[in-house]
């Protein structure tokens, strides 16, 4: 019970500091007004702009306070100075819809700087993507946009080969697209990816916890799923 005051105790002094700040600035302001014979609707005016200007004054102020008051506490992180273990392997996801073509470019272009940002070879980047929202499970220019995302991620394998993690190891697809079909929605009257971003996760979660229906959730799949 002590620890879980402490940050209560916290947030009502760093709340208080803001109030006091505030008070001190727009509170003269708003009694110069009254002494200088200000109408009272005049008055209510300026001390309302008075608070806003001066209560933006006062988080800046406190914040900086608080930086020189309070010491940093360092977080722990993991160590990966020397890459990371195969037991860390992780793949990074960008959800997303396919829509126009040049979006998915840009979605192609995006990966790529992700990867040579932090290029490791127990790291993989993939598209989690969807269909736009539509009255039919289909429309015409759901197999263009899916061929452009395809062609994009092959191109990114091919540009970028996956390295190897340790020696006699098999490489691990760099880049993947797992793009998912419409379900019919009642509630909404759409078709549309199951559950949006939440069940693009879920769907993912399943993929890579290797459950026997998880290759069945998606329409496409690019990359070695079962690297």
């Amino acid at each position: 019970a002590e620890a879980g005051a402490r940050p209560a105790v916290r947030s009502f002094l760093y709340l208080t500091a803001i109030v006091a700040v505030t008070g001190l600035v727009a509170g003269p302001m708003v009694a110069a007004a009254r002494a200088g014979g200000v109408g009272l609707g005049m008055t209510a005016l300026l001390g309302i702009l008075s608070v806003l200007v001066a209560s933006q004054f006062a988080v800046a102020l406190v914040n900086w306070l608080v930086t020189l008051l309070v010491a940093p506490r360092l977080l722990p992180r993991m160590e990966f100075a020397r890459g990371m273990p195969a037991a860390a392997r992780t793949v990074v996801v960008v959800p997303a819809m396919l829509t126009t073509l040049d979006g998915i470019a840009a979605l192609a272009e995006a990966l790529e700087v992700r990867y040579l940002a932090n290029r490791d070879a127990n790291l993989s980047f993939a598209l989690l993507t969807d269909f736009p929202d539509a009255a039919a499970e289909t429309v015409p220019a759901d197999a263009q946009a899916l061929r452009a995302a395809e062609d994009a991620i092959h191109a990114l394998n091919a540009k970028h080969p996956a390295e190897a993690a340790a020696a006699g190891s098999r490489p691990a697809t760099v880049f993947y697209l797992l793009h998912r079909p419409r379900r019919w929605n009642p509630r909404e009257g759409v078709w549309m990816g199951y559950e949006r971003k939440r069940g693009k996760l879920a769907d993912l979660n399943a993929l890579l916890q290797r459950r026997p229906d998880a290759t069945q959730r998606f329409l496409a799949i690019v990359g070695d799923a079962g690297a």
